[in-house]
């Protein structure tokens, strides 16, 4: 009953931050049209319900991030409400606190854009996602950067695309598997490759060995 309760919650907090109104929440549908309903709405309350479901996921301190820095939950929201929907990469309370001093040593376009990176152009739903048996390339919301997805004995495992360091990250829970946003829980935070020159290798090469070693592994 206890999870049946947590996805209604969940996905009461999802149609909030799609501007659709909740019958939990209002009683009765509104007679206005969404448009109006929606310009009724504070911004307050669309982004304490992004704050509310990324906190109860377990990822609370990212959420304490994400609120604070100018931008970044804006562009979630925006996403969202895209046709493509949006997938976030949630690390959890312990990764974030280890990082924190990090962060705070970073400029305020870096910090927005590390938070980003841990958002996905698209709502890869958990069946999505578990159909790749080898390595995929995703787009992140930082820019260009993408992320690798690659599975291993059954668990997710996340990394930066090119590769620049041994940081990755695992999918440790799925939060929220909806049609517009889906929410993981990961076990380290995602630190995105610093822009460099183009590099023939790694820029023209490396997809073509992406796709070999995807084969291979079949």
């Amino acid at each position: 009953m206890e999870r049946l309760a947590g996805a209604a919650v969940a996905s009461c907090m999802i149609l909030l931050l799609l501007l659709v109104p909740c019958a939990q929440f209002q009683g009765q549908p509104p007679e206005a049209p969404e448009e109006a309903w929606a310009e009724g709405q504070p911004p307050e309350a669309l982004e304490d319900a992004l704050t509310m479901l990324l906190s109860e996921g377990g990822c609370g301190a990212f959420a304490a991030l994400v609120a604070r820095t100018a931008g970044v939950g804006d562009t979630f929201r925006e996403q969202i409400g895209s046709d493509l929907g949006l997938t976030i990469l949630c690390p959890d309370d312990e990764a974030v606190g280890a990082f924190v001093p990090r962060f705070h040593s970073l400029t305020v376009d870096e910090q927005a854009g590390l938070l980003l990176y841990h958002g996905l152009r698209m709502a890869y739903s958990e069946e999505l996602h578990g159909r790749v048996y080898w390595l995929w390339e995703v787009l992140t919301l930082d820019g260009e950067q993408t992320l690798i997805i690659n599975h291993y004995r059954g668990r997710a495992i996340l990394s930066p695309w090119p590769p620049s360091s041994q940081n990755e990250a695992r999918i440790t829970k799925t939060v929220v598997d909806d049609d517009h946003l889906a929410v993981y829980l990961i076990d380290a935070v995602l630190i995105p490759t610093e822009s460099k020159k183009p590099d023939f290798f790694w820029d023209f090469l490396g997809p073509f060995l992406l796709v070999i070693a995807g084969l291979l592994a079949l």
